[in-house]
Protein backbone atom coordinates (compact mmCIF):
# COMPACT_ATOMS: atom_id res chain seq x y z
CA UNK A 1 0.00 0.00 0.00
CA UNK A 2 2.72 2.62 1.14
CA UNK A 3 4.96 1.53 -2.51
CA UNK A 4 1.79 2.12 -4.54
CA UNK A 5 0.77 5.52 -3.28
CA UNK A 6 4.98 6.77 -3.40
CA UNK A 7 4.97 5.21 -6.93
CA UNK A 8 1.94 7.38 -7.59
CA UNK A 9 2.91 10.88 -5.79
CA UNK A 10 6.47 9.86 -8.07
CA UNK A 11 4.67 9.17 -11.28
CA UNK A 12 2.36 12.94 -10.45
CA UNK A 13 5.49 14.95 -9.69
CA UNK A 14 7.14 13.85 -12.83
CA UNK A 15 3.84 14.74 -14.66
CA UNK A 16 3.78 17.98 -13.12
CA UNK A 17 7.51 18.50 -13.95
CA UNK A 18 7.27 17.84 -17.54
CA UNK A 19 3.71 20.27 -17.66
CA UNK A 20 4.65 23.30 -15.82
CA UNK A 21 7.50 25.06 -17.98
CA UNK A 22 10.25 25.87 -15.19
CA UNK A 23 11.10 29.69 -14.69
CA UNK A 24 14.35 29.50 -16.76
CA UNK A 25 12.51 28.25 -19.85
CA UNK A 26 11.09 32.19 -20.25
CA UNK A 27 14.00 34.19 -21.97
CA UNK A 28 13.01 37.31 -23.63
CA UNK A 29 16.58 38.67 -24.52
CA UNK A 30 16.65 39.94 -27.72
CA UNK A 31 14.90 43.08 -29.45
CA UNK A 32 11.19 44.16 -29.00
CA UNK A 33 8.79 46.30 -30.54
CA UNK A 34 7.02 48.08 -27.87
CA UNK A 35 3.95 50.38 -28.05
CA UNK A 36 2.95 52.13 -25.25
CA UNK A 37 -0.37 54.30 -24.52
CA UNK A 38 -0.26 57.00 -22.14
CA UNK A 39 -2.13 60.35 -21.40
CA UNK A 40 -0.31 62.13 -23.70
CA UNK A 41 -0.97 59.48 -26.75
CA UNK A 42 0.90 56.56 -28.46
CA UNK A 43 4.45 55.83 -28.91
CA UNK A 44 6.14 53.15 -30.60
CA UNK A 45 9.54 52.08 -30.27
CA UNK A 46 12.44 49.37 -30.24
CA UNK A 47 13.98 48.31 -27.09
CA UNK A 48 16.63 45.93 -26.53
CA UNK A 49 16.08 43.26 -23.12
CA UNK A 50 19.05 41.38 -21.78
CA UNK A 51 18.25 38.72 -19.60
CA UNK A 52 20.41 36.70 -16.84
CA UNK A 53 18.58 34.29 -14.82
CA UNK A 54 15.52 36.40 -13.69
CA UNK A 55 17.86 39.76 -13.73
CA UNK A 56 16.93 42.36 -16.53
CA UNK A 57 18.28 45.25 -17.95
CA UNK A 58 16.31 46.91 -20.54
CA UNK A 59 18.26 49.41 -23.42
CA UNK A 60 15.94 52.29 -24.90
CA UNK A 61 16.36 55.34 -26.54
CA UNK A 62 15.36 58.97 -25.05
CA UNK A 63 14.26 62.07 -27.36
CA UNK A 64 17.65 62.74 -28.21
CA UNK A 65 18.33 59.31 -29.42
CA UNK A 66 21.26 58.30 -26.54
CA UNK A 67 20.70 54.77 -24.47
CA UNK A 68 18.96 54.52 -21.60
CA UNK A 69 19.57 51.30 -19.37
CA UNK A 70 16.81 50.37 -16.81
CA UNK A 71 16.65 47.43 -14.71
CA UNK A 72 14.22 44.90 -13.67
CA UNK A 73 13.15 41.06 -13.33
CA UNK A 74 11.72 38.52 -15.05
CA UNK A 75 9.99 35.70 -12.74
CA UNK A 76 8.30 32.57 -14.70
CA UNK A 77 6.17 35.29 -17.12
CA UNK A 78 6.15 38.48 -14.71
CA UNK A 79 8.23 41.21 -16.01
CA UNK A 80 9.31 44.43 -14.49
CA UNK A 81 11.30 47.03 -14.91
CA UNK A 82 11.52 50.69 -13.71
CA UNK A 83 12.82 53.91 -15.78
CA UNK A 84 13.75 57.35 -15.15
CA UNK A 85 13.20 60.01 -17.95
CA UNK A 86 14.03 63.64 -17.49
CA UNK A 87 11.76 65.84 -19.13
CA UNK A 88 10.84 69.57 -19.27
CA UNK A 89 9.25 68.98 -15.59
CA UNK A 90 12.56 67.20 -14.01
CA UNK A 91 12.84 63.65 -13.43
CA UNK A 92 9.86 61.11 -13.56
CA UNK A 93 10.01 57.17 -12.70
CA UNK A 94 8.16 55.12 -15.07
CA UNK A 95 7.01 51.48 -13.81
CA UNK A 96 6.29 48.92 -16.68
CA UNK A 97 4.54 45.68 -15.16
CA UNK A 98 3.35 42.75 -17.60
CA UNK A 99 3.22 39.04 -18.57
CA UNK A 100 5.04 37.41 -20.93
CA UNK A 101 3.24 35.14 -23.53
CA UNK A 102 6.10 33.75 -26.28
CA UNK A 103 7.29 36.39 -28.43
CA UNK A 104 4.60 39.02 -27.39
CA UNK A 105 4.25 40.48 -23.78
CA UNK A 106 2.18 43.44 -22.55
CA UNK A 107 0.84 44.66 -19.33
CA UNK A 108 0.30 48.55 -17.79
CA UNK A 109 2.43 51.19 -17.22
CA UNK A 110 2.85 53.93 -14.30
CA UNK A 111 3.95 57.39 -15.57
CA UNK A 112 4.36 58.47 -12.18
CA UNK A 113 2.10 61.92 -11.35
CA UNK A 114 1.51 62.17 -15.22
CA UNK A 115 -0.90 58.96 -14.79
CA UNK A 116 -0.89 55.26 -15.78
CA UNK A 117 -1.50 53.07 -19.42
CA UNK A 118 -0.79 50.29 -20.97
CA UNK A 119 1.75 48.61 -22.85
CA UNK A 120 2.67 45.57 -25.75
CA UNK A 121 5.61 44.43 -27.13
CA UNK A 122 6.65 42.05 -29.88
CA UNK A 123 9.84 40.22 -30.44
CA UNK A 124 11.45 41.24 -33.88
CA UNK A 125 15.00 39.28 -33.43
Amino acid sequence: MIRRALWTAACVALALAVAVPAAADVNVSGKWKMTSKSPRGERVSEITLEQTGEKLVVTSKNREGEDVKSEGTVKGADITWTTKRTGPMGEMVISYKGKVDGKTMSGTVEFGQMGSGEWKAEKVE
